[in-house]
């Protein structure tokens, strides 16, 4: 009877519905979409321990709203059996994430009951004002275009919303790329693991430069006191990263650790790099053009300043209502196109880089766990390795013969 290769440990039979969960303790482990875990091995080295730290130190901050759609998404996709459940209960009672522009909604709420509760005591017969009557006509036609323009308004900053949200995609996709290229093909685990820590500062310091923030205290664990303060100190931050990787892929490249391919790979991951963050740069310094958000908001507060005036005529005091949820529907959509042009902070509606920056460190440790095992980077045992068919009970076989019997190596040969 022949011989069956050895099943593997079941330790590293992983299902594909595992998913990183954060348990109490700090440390990181797996669990299957049945509630079943289990726990990754233990990292011993510090560069191990240290992401591990960093993440058990995380707390996040911004891009709540998407955070909790997903996790509505798919808890009623486990409890009613339906995929992409419309979570109207959620949406329609959610306080936080509604665009509200208080100062402006106050404002007008205001404007607007002042001009309806004095129009009778101006002009008694302000309902047969052939005036204000005569306000409705230029309110339509003006209105039209101001949807149309508020319309493009929201289009366009959702547009850059989701651009950024496809470059820190991509740039996510590089460093795991990195990390798979470095744990598959560069010979030396110390110079691997160096390669890795600085491809984990650059993911973090992306976000942190994104965000206009200074303190990089979250590299601890991973850098040194004097590179950390270096970072602090440098005009181009995420560029200073690249420059240092560049210098670690070329000298790897010079020892001869990696093969010549695998440097071209690099090399193209780090001008990957490079192009990503200045596509989120570009994102954040360029706003609407000046000329169009001033057009756009004159006409709006205009169109909205004659609005009570025109339902007066023939709601009299329930135009008071009427005028308010109108103003907080265009106000609100203003409101929106703002703070989604700019998806890199830490607003509720904002992408949720701490949670992405999360994922991409669990996908790293992974790596440094492969990175760290003791056979990691050493050629493979042939004596280790599953029986091939032609070594199976002491036989030299090649093929089969026509008759559906064994055929030895020179009986393949036709000798």
């Amino acid at each position: 009877m022949l011989a069956q290769p050895d099943s593997p440990p079941s330790h590293l039979c992983v299902s594909s519905r595992m998913k990183f969960e954060k348990p109490s303790f700090g440390l990181y482990h797996r669990s299957h979409g049945d509630g079943s875990h289990l726990h990754l091995p233990h990292l011993p080295s510090k560069l191990s321990k240290s992401l591990a730290t960093i993440r058990s130190r995380r707390q996040f901050k911004g891009g709540e709203g998407i955070t909790n759609l997903v996790n509505i998404r798919e808890s009623d996709s486990r409890t009613c059996g339906v995929r992409h459940n419309k979570y109207w209960l959620y949406t329609i009672c959610a306080v936080r994430g509604r665009a509200f522009p208080w100062m402006p909604m106050l404002t007008y709420s205001l404007y607007s009951i002042l001009v309806i509760c004095l129009a009778p005591v101006v002009n008694p017969d302000y309902r047969t004002s052939t005036t204000l009557k005569a306000l409705v006509t230029p309110v339509n036609t003006v209105g039209l275009s101001l949807f149309l323009l508020l319309g493009f308004r929201t289009n366009s900053s959702y547009d850059r919303w989701w651009e950024g949200r496809k470059v820190w995609d991509a740039m996510t996709s590089k460093a795991q790329d990195m990390g798979r290229l470095v744990v598959a093909r560069m010979k030396d685990k110390a110079h691997g693991c160096e390669v890795l820590r600085w491809t984990i500062a650059f993911c973090v310091a992306a976000k942190k430069v994104l965000r206009y923030e200074q303190d990089f205290s979250e590299l601890e664990p991973i850098l040194p006191p004097e590179d950390i303060l270096a970072l602090e100190q440098a005009e181009n931050k995420t560029g200073m990263i690249i420059l240092k990787l560049s210098r670690l892929v070329a000298d790897a490249d010079e020892r001869k650790i990696i093969p010549a391919s695998t440097n071209n790979d690099m090399e193209g991951i780090l001008r990957g790099f490079n192009a990503d963050i200045n596509a989120c740069k570009r994102i954040l310094g360029t706003p609407m053009p000046l000329a169009y958000i001033v057009h756009l908001r004159a006409f709006l507060l205009l169109w909205l300043a004659l609005l009570p005036f025109v339902f007066v005529v023939t709601m009299d005091y329930w135009a008071i209502p009427v005028c308010i949820v109108i103003g907080y529907e265009l106000l609100g959509f203003e409101d929106i196109g703002v703070e989604i042009e700019s998806p890199f902070g830490n607003d509720f509606n904002d992408l949720p880089l701490d949670q992405i920056t999360d994922e991409l460190l669990a996908h790293l440790a992974e790596y440094l766990h492969h990175l760290e095992r003791p056979d990691a980077g050493e050629a493979p045992d042939p004596k280790k390795q599953a029986p091939l068919p032609a070594q199976i009970e002491g036989l030299d076989v090649k093929c089969l013969d026509q008759q559906g019997g064994f055929a030895t190596s020179a009986d393949a040969m036709g000798v």
